[in-house]
């Protein structure tokens, strides 16, 4: 079942983006969400679940969806309408059965990050961390290897599908945006195949 904004305890200016992302999950249409980080990349596509830490995206170019974003919902400034079921984006994705559009399965908890991107990586592979409040034109892909207090742990692959040697830290207050399920990211995994010394990942905390 979709998850929608909690507008209990807001200013107005949140309420506001709260309500136009509660009813974007509602129509399934078709979105551009800016957020308050200057040089960060405008998305386009649908909003398929909102949580109260983080909000998840089908980013969708050139009428094609690519896997999933979450982005910190705090972060969103603003939700602009880019078309309903008559346009031809929905058109097409409608005819080919992919539209609505609906949340990943399995399902990716939207409170906690690390819950989140464990989610991710059990259910997808490989995920994408932006760290856009330092960098607008980077992102680190790989598999998460441990989570602590205010930290995870990422094991890298570069760009040619290769692991590196050991893991990078990364602040959980650094992260903005996790992206997973794209065909990047599958194709990378495709080839670096299995991460060296991995073990399974536990379940989301409780």
């Amino acid at each position: 079942m979709p998850q929608h904004a909690d507008l209990s305890q807001t200013t107005d200016d949140t309420r506001a983006v709260l309500e136009r992302l509660d009813t974007a999950v509602r129509t399934g249409e078709l979105v551009r969400i800016r957020r308050h980080i200057r040089g960060a990349d405008r998305i386009e596509g649908f909003v398929v679940a909102v949580g109260p830490a983080w909000t998840l995206l089908a980013p969708c170019a050139d009428t094609r969806l690519d896997g999933w974003t979450a982005v910190r919902t705090a972060d969103i400034a603003t939700v602009r309408h880019r078309g309903d079921e008559t346009c031809l984006t929905v058109r097409a994705l409608r005819r080919r059965g992919r539209w609505p559009v609906r949340p990943p399965a399995p399902e990716v908890p939207l409170g906690e990050l690390p819950d989140l991107v464990a989610a991710a990586c059990r259910g997808f592979g490989l995920v994408a961390l932006h760290l856009e409040r330092h960098r607008t034109d980077t992102c680190w892909i790989g598999a998460l290897t441990e989570v602590r207090r205010k930290s995870l742990g990422l094991h890298e692959v570069d760009p040619a599908a290769r692991w590196h040697r050991s893991p990078t830290k990364f602040r959980f207050k650094d992260i903005t945006r996790v992206d997973f399920g794209g065909h990047y990211e599958q194709t990378l995994d495709e080839f670096a195949g299995p991460r060296p010394g991995a073990e399974p990942l536990g379940e989301p905390s409780s």
